[in-house]
């Protein structure tokens, strides 16, 4: 009788642990995509600032140019 009780708490132990190791591997993916989500968002606004710092740029190169004393 105790083999079999040392049978079934050892594969409730075995179910128990498997079922830890799953909950976590899950949090490491959804950490993953956090980090993922947050890096992607972080890269957007830089590109969206590099696009609107050279829009500008060249506006303003234009209109001085447009603007300036002509050259001899």
């Amino acid at each position: 009788m105790i083999r079999l009780l040392l049978a079934v708490l050892g594969l409730v132990l075995a179910a128990l642990l498997s079922l830890t190791a799953l909950w976590l591997l899950g949090e490491l993916v959804s950490g993953l995509g956090q980090v993922l989500t947050t890096t992607a968002s972080l890269l957007l606004g830089v590109l969206r600032f590099a696009l609107t710092a050279g829009v500008l740029g060249g506006l303003a190169y234009i209109l001085t140019s447009a603007w300036g004393r002509p050259h001899r």
